[in-house]
């Protein structure tokens, strides 16, 4: 009994002793006084911006998830009806949100417009076409290397549609609005060469202003509409030249379905147009030149 006791006792000091020679200072918290310089800043942007384009495929619309890519350059396509050309500005968002705006110029040939087939060919030098397009969508990333962005087309263009004119005086000038959803699905196959499928369609309005020197409205303004549906299919791929350049050859297959009033239906004789309700289809073949940031 005494033996336990004495034996607490001494395992009770021993503690005692222990605990009253533990130090008790806060320990000592350095901090750091290093901080990164301007040219460190930069080169550390540089390195996230050449990360960024090393994932971007060049296909427009098609950002890297969560990354914000930025692209602006010009087009020229080659149709039925004479070269146009256009420069754009586009932006895919880190959330996804893509927008895009487009002005574009064309040269109208001596030529048949394809989408009017019954207009005669144009025997005069026509003014040239002017129009704008805002393009506005969303990219989602389906997989790993297939993206789809729908998005909304809107379109307002001045001779684009249809020109003519003649040695009599005669003449149709073109003013049209088009409402085009579509979608587009990209293909990210390598990171050098990205094909994509592009497809777009709804309705264009076309109105028509011109003067006939024959028929009941000899040498009379007069005023038509036609309205359009239209389906455009292009296809195409995206070739990354360096990281910050593209070059995007692609290939248009257009349809259009007229669908005229009274006085655009009417024969040249009877005061008209003569624009028929019969579908046409053509051709554009174009090269796109894009850099990205």
């Amino acid at each position: 009994m005494h033996v336990r006791k004495i034996f607490m006792f001494s395992l009770f000091g021993a503690s005692t002793a222990v605990y009253a020679n533990t130090p008790t200072a806060t320990p000592l918290v350095v901090e750091s006084s290093t901080q990164l310089s301007s040219d460190d800043l930069k080169t550390l942007k540089k390195l996230a911006e050449k990360e960024k384009l090393a994932e971007y495929s060049g296909s427009l619309g098609t950002a890297p998830l969560n990354k914000t890519v930025s692209s602006t350059g010009a087009t020229l396509e080659e149709t039925p009806a004479g070269p146009q050309a256009f420069i754009f500005w586009t932006q895919t968002l880190s959330n996804g949100f893509y927008y895009e705006g487009r002005l574009y110029g064309k040269y109208n040939m001596r030529t048949q417009n394809p989408a009017f087939p019954d207009v005669p060919p144009s025997a005069e030098n026509n003014p040239n076409g002017f129009k704008g397009v805002i393009k506005l969508g969303y990219n989602f990333h389906v997989t790993d290397i297939y993206d789809i962005t729908p998005y909304l087309r809107l379109e307002a263009g001045k001779d684009m549609s249809l020109v003519y004119a003649d040695t009599n005086g005669d003449y149709i000038h073109s003013t049209n609005y088009a409402i085009l959803p579509g979608f587009k699905q990209t293909f990210k196959m390598t990171p050098l060469l990205t094909p994509y499928i592009d497809i777009y369609g709804g309705v264009s309005q076309v109105s028509l202003t011109g003067v006939m020197t024959q028929g009941t409205a000899a040498n009379q303004i007069q005023d038509a509409e036609v309205q359009q549906l239209q389906l455009t299919t292009e296809f195409g791929f995206a070739f990354k030249i360096s990281e910050h350049q593209a070059i995007i050859p692609y290939m248009q297959f257009i349809y259009n379905a007229n669908n005229p009033d009274s006085t655009a239906a009417a024969s040249y004789a009877n005061g008209g147009f003569n624009i028929s309700s019969l579908t046409s289809s053509q051709q554009v073949y174009a090269i796109k030149y894009a850099y990205s940031w």
